[in-house]
């Protein structure tokens, strides 16, 4: 009796050890996948760190590419216009600029809340280009018959060749970073008169806000 009592004891003690070994081992197995998963969010911080480095990177060439760009510049009453290139703007005139691009609504709607602002512009030496993604653009001398906001003397279009390359490279980083919301809502770009892009941004733009901060 003593003896089946001792073995069902050892018996006992012999399943609460492999009980152990079980809890240990799920434990070991629950800290071996919690330190996977951190290492896998490391990882995946570092790749979006090495991501953003490189658009960075990408924004900043893109920054002197814009500078050879030219704009067609409305100079009289009547829509005549005259070519500049982004840079003889910035260095003889101190222009800064606000490039909106986008779907024709989105280009529409961002130049409908600029020419609320209109007298605050024409004190201002901002212009505003817009840039209608997918669309032929309006050549030098084509200001004409267009809306009133289309025809601000604030409002510049783009010239010459390497825009549309130059607006889907940016377009491409704010879809990116932001989704395909981007496409369809518009990006805007604010160029300082210094060569600088000091601000990218999807969406409505904070004209007032954008004003005050380039003034």
């Amino acid at each position: 009796m003593h003896s089946f009592a001792h073995l069902t004891q050892k018996l006992l003690n012999l399943a609460i050890d492999f009980g152990a070994v079980a809890v240990f081992a799920f434990l070991a197995k629950l800290e071996f996948d919690k330190q996977a998963e951190l290492d896998e969010r490391v990882e995946e911080r570092i790749e979006r760190k090495k991501e953003q480095k490189k658009i960075a990177k990408n924004m900043q060439a893109r920054e002197k590419e814009l500078q050879n760009l030219k704009l067609a510049v409305r100079v009289s009453a009547d829509g005549t216009s005259q070519e500049a290139s982004v840079k003889e703007l910035q260095v003889g005139a101190r222009q800064h600029m606000i490039i909106v691009a986008g779907p024709r609504k989105a280009c529409r709607d961002a130049l409908v809340g600029a020419n609320l602002l209109k007298m605050d512009f024409s004190m201002s030496n901002i212009l505003v280009v817009p840039y209608e993604v997918g669309a032929e653009q309006v050549r030098p001398g084509g200001f004409g018959e267009r809306p009133a906001y289309e025809t601000q003397p604030y409002v510049a279009r783009a010239a010459g060749e390497g825009w549309e390359e130059y607006i889907e490279a940016e377009m491409a980083d704010a879809v990116e970073q932001n989704g395909e919301k981007a496409r369809e809502e518009g990006i805007a770009i604010v160029v300082s008169n210094l060569g600088k892009v000091i601000r990218r941004g999807v969406g409505t733009v904070p004209w007032r806000q954008m004003l005050q901060q380039l003034d």
